[in-house]
């Protein structure tokens, strides 16, 4: 198992993911409450899927739909992300 860097911690991840989906929510970053689901700031698949191939081509992991669902905020999607690259 790879240790996890500053750079990929749940708290940065988070932070990242947070900061990337207010610009799709059309809001201030400050606005994004990270343990609120992203369909309270109106998210549609579209923008998941967005979302998704951002994650992509960032972290070079691939979200699938299923995971999105399962994993509904930034801060759950920040926890999901740290473990995949941590290798877990």
């Amino acid at each position: 198992m790879r240790p996890i860097s500053a750079e990929h911690s749940v708290e940065s991840i988070t932070a990242w993911l947070t900061e990337r989906f207010a610009g799709y929510a059309r809001r201030a970053v400050e606005d994004i409450d990270p343990q609120r689901p992203f369909a309270d700031y109106g998210l549609d698949s579209v923008g998941a899927m967005s979302l998704a191939v951002d994650i992509e081509d960032h972290f070079g992991v691939e979200i699938d739909a299923e995971e999105m669902w399962n994993h509904p905020s930034p801060a759950a999607l920040g926890e999901l992300l740290t473990g995949k690259l941590a290798g877990t």
